[in-house]
């Protein structure tokens, strides 16, 4: 290896361990503004917004009780009940020993914020972070699991049908579950799965696609997140994010916005009974950290600077010279 090199790598590295502990060190101090907020933590329900309890609301917006979250797709005997039981028409939706349960009984559904996320704050700060628990469900394969998805018009968003299929409007969340990908209405999705699968992408993407993303994480259940660098909710432009589960970062990179100005975010799900959720928060945060590689013209010098969290394969870096 050329000397020069090395030695710019060796460099690179150190760099990189000074910026992982500026990254721990100062996580604390990173400016946030909790925008929504719900821990679910309210009286049983089929009506999943009936009271206020448990949710901060500082969107701007006004989310009265039962005009917080709309259903796009759910069984239309969902409240009071019994459900009809026809997995065409939607599952169930409650609130049960203060969590959010989704896909109960036949059928999948699903529920996105009335609000557009595309507040100042978060190109002030440069950023936002969603956070969402999934806590159980009783599938063990890949068609199971819960996510949430970003970057949704209000008009796609209240399209959007079963998880897998799409049906009965040709739209769903994600593609976490897999099914008919084409229909995938979002910008960026991520979910973890039955089969012990994190798995995240860049709009209507299946596996093998650039931008679908996988990761074995040994867990059905957990905490998923993903923080969004975001200087402008213009139509092309770059956002870039970063992937955790259970607080551990799973992978890097970017997408564009479709349209401009269109930031609606919902929670999806898919299962034989229910899958259970808690604690959705949505909140302004610092810009993820961009791997990057400099090169010198004129020496032939070459600088890796890796601030992420992660190991990263070289073609998830950007290259400036």
């Amino acid at each position: 290896m050329n000397r020069s090199i090395r030695s710019n790598l060796a460099h690179a590295s150190a760099i990189f361990a000074s910026a992982i502990f500026a990254l721990v060190t100062g996580a604390s101090t990173a400016p946030a503004v909790v925008l929504f907020s719900d821990t679910f933590n309210r009286a049983d329900s089929r009506n999943i917004d009936a009271d206020l309890t448990g949710i901060t609301n500082n969107t701007g917006t006004a989310l009265p009780a039962d005009g917080v979250y709309t259903h796009p797709f759910l069984d239309p005997a969902n409240d009071p009940g019994p459900q009809d039981g026809m997995a065409t028409n939607g599952g169930g939706a409650r609130i049960l020993s203060n969590q959010l349960l989704l896909a109960v009984g036949a059928g999948t559904s699903n529920a996105f914020v009335n609000h557009n996320f595309t507040n100042a704050s978060i190109l002030s700060d440069g950023a936002f972070t969603v956070s969402l628990d999934v806590l159980g469900y009783g599938g063990n394969g890949n068609g199971q699991g819960g996510g949430f998805a970003i970057g949704m018009s209000q008009a796609d968003a209240l399209l959007a049908g079963d998880a897998f299929g799409a049906d009965p409007n040709n739209a769903k969340f994600t593609n976490a579950f897999l099914g008919d990908y084409l229909d995938v209405i979002s910008d960026f999705w991520v979910g973890v799965r039955g089969d012990g699968v994190l798995t995240w992408g860049n709009g209507a993407v299946q596996p093998g696609d650039p931008g679908f993303n996988a990761v074995a994480v040994g867990s059905k259940t957990g905490t998923i997140s993903a923080n969004f660098g975001v200087s402008s909710f213009n139509a092309g432009s770059t956002v870039n994010y970063e992937v955790f589960f259970d607080g551990v970062s799973r992978g890097v990179g970017s997408f564009a916005w479709s349209e401009s100005n269109q930031n609606y975010i919902g929670i999806d799900g898919r299962d034989g009974a229910a899958v259970s959720f808690d604690n959705f928060n949505v909140m302004t945060s610092a810009p993820p950290a961009t791997p990057a590689i400099t090169i010198d013209r004129e020496t032939g010098n070459i600088t890796l600077l890796n601030e992420t969290n992660q190991p990263l394969s070289m073609t998830i870096y950007s290259l400036t010279s």
